[in-house]
């Protein structure tokens, strides 16, 4: 029997054994990822409006286009830590869709209601209309940019809009209202929960296996 064979099986399997003990269950890379991109972005508009306090944060177009990129940037470049090159290109193209489905029907709705107040509108039916445009529009928006970014030969079939997607999508709807400063946000403070709906995008996109 050779023993330089046995050495070497013996240390093959140690360092696989030693890789196996290594590896970072992907759901928790993620929610450290995404807990880490959310907290940043809220501690800086923490600053930034002179307050300690989370629940009395105000919503703008900019802080959630800022708290949405970094939750979700965050929470993909965690969850790629340690894992091989194709689990890391889903992703990747994972993350990138989250980054389209929350930034382009937050764009679409502000570029709406910009209109209706400049066509002298601004009232509760225009604005409703606006957010409904606007989140319907920001969504399909997003699934055709993302299959036009990663098959733009049109190749393997489309990836079509599922109820996840629509679930995540109530943070589109949260901060579509909270555009339109409807009363409704303010009384129930449904804008507050913004950086858990970011936040979970971002945890969604890391742990894709």
């Amino acid at each position: 029997m050779n023993i330089e064979n046995i050495n070497n099986n013996n240390n093959f399997a140690r360092n696989k054994h030693s890789k196996n003990q290594t590896k970072i269950n992907p759901s928790v890379k993620a929610l450290i990822g995404a807990s880490i991109g959310t907290a940043i972005p809220v501690a800086l508009m923490l600053k930034n409006q002179n307050t300690k306090n989370p629940l009395k944060l105000n919503y703008k177009l900019k802080d959630i286009l800022l708290l949405s990129t970094s939750s979700i940037a965050s929470g993909t470049i965690f969850g790629m830590y340690k894992e091989n090159k194709e689990v890391k290109k889903k992703k990747f193209k994972e993350g990138v869709f989250q980054f389209l489905n929350a930034t382009l029907p937050a764009l679409s709705v502000a570029g709406l209601l910009k209109l209706c107040e400049k066509q002298k509108i601004d009232n509760i039916p225009c604005k409703i209309g606006a957010v409904a445009a606007g989140i319907g529009t920001g969504m399909f928006a997003a699934i055709k940019s993302a299959n036009k970014i990663f098959d733009p030969k049109d190749i393997h079939p489309d990836r079509k809009l599922t109820p996840k997607d629509l679930i995540a999508s109530v943070d589109d709807a949260v901060g579509a209202l909270a555009l339109g400063k409807f009363q409704i946000i303010r009384t129930m403070h449904l804008d507050k929960a913004l950086p858990i709906a970011f936040g979970y995008c971002g945890y969604r996109a890391g742990k894709t296996e």
